[in-house]
């Protein structure tokens, strides 16, 4: 358990927050019996501890997602579990659940 690393990560999702839905422009191929066709789509973009890792270099994911959990088990942040086939483990940072101030006064 690193309380600054954890500070660190909730510090990044409240940035990351803080620049409201951020969205990608992804393009779905769709196949018929007709025609075939392309289409545009918006996705929501979230934010996950391979993120985190992005911007706090020095720790290692497994680091991360420790910490992130811990967040999360103590109500600071709702966190997801992703699994990749690669059997890859990371966590998407979905919500903070208190402001920066309860943060410091609970941890």
């Amino acid at each position: 358990m690193n309380k600054d690393l954890q500070l660190e990560i909730f510090k990044a999702l409240l940035d990351y927050e803080a620049l409201g839905d951020v969205y990608e422009e992804k393009e779905i191929v769709i196949l018929g019996c007709a025609a075939n066709g392309k289409e545009l789509k918006n996705e929501k973009i979230v934010f996950t501890t391979k993120d985190v890792q992005e911007k706090l270099k020095d720790f290692s994911l497994s680091e991360i997602n420790e910490n992130t959990q811990i967040l999360a088990d103590k109500d600071f942040i709702k966190i997801n579990r992703v699994t990749t086939t690669a059997n890859e483990t990371h966590l998407e940072l979905l919500k903070s659940l208190c402001d920066l101030e309860e943060f410091l006064e609970d941890m």
